[in-house]
């Protein structure tokens, strides 16, 4: 005898399919929730960028770089002018020179002098002049030489500078000539040994 399948109710299998139909849909809609709220995360962390960048032109380094006569140290118009035997009260020498800029920018300069005879060199007084003659108006003096050197001064204890001498445009250097002239005033008097020395002259540069 073949067995029918009941067609009674059965509340309990009812209730089993309701609550597991209710727990399916739930756990879908908070799957749901967590991937909305996922990609709203992802969302906010995202960020458009740019950038732009503005190069300089080329910087370089200047020189400085002061000769006299186209030489760094000692040109032939000081060592052969500037000299004088048997020198007396009254007496004066002199040289011209150009004091030229062989760098990339204007300097000034000073003018400092020293002697290798102390003794000696207090008997001398020294100036400076513009262009090639030792005439005209004194830029500066030194009075009186010692073996350390000292600066040529306007009045006082000012220093003379010589300003703004241009720089070197291609192979021209800047120029400023000048001449030196050495004396011994004719009030001088003569140590009782005979001196000797030699003088130097220190020219400073200085970017303006």
């Amino acid at each position: 005898m073949i067995a029918r399948k009941s067609d009674e109710f059965d509340p309990s299998a009812a209730m089993r399919r309701i609550s597991q139909a209710l727990v399916s849909a739930r756990a879908r809609a908070i799957m749901s929730i967590g991937i909305v709220l996922g990609l709203g995360a992802v969302g906010t962390l995202a960020a458009w960028s740019d950038t732009s960048v503005a190069t300089s032109g080329q910087f370089k380094t200047g020189t400085i770089d002061i000769m006299l006569d186209g030489v760094d140290n000692n040109p032939a118009s000081i060592s052969t002018g500037l000299k004088k035997a048997a020198m007396l009260p009254g007496d004066a020498v002199s040289a011209s020179f150009v004091v030229q800029n062989q760098g990339s920018v204007v300097f000034s300069y000073t003018i400092g002098a020293s002697m290798t005879d102390a003794p000696f060199g207090q008997l001398l007084v020294l100036e400076a002049y513009a262009g090639t003659t030792c005439t005209g108006t004194v830029l500066g003096t030194r009075t009186g030489l010692t073996t350390s050197t000292q600066p040529f001064v306007v009045t006082g204890t000012t220093p003379l500078t010589r300003p703004n001498v241009a720089a070197k445009v291609g192979a021209t250097p800047g120029a400023d000539p000048l001449c030196i002239s050495v004396t011994m005033p004719s009030s001088a008097i003569l140590p009782g040994t005979v001196r000797t020395g030699t003088i130097s002259l220190t020219f400073t540069a200085t970017s303006t």
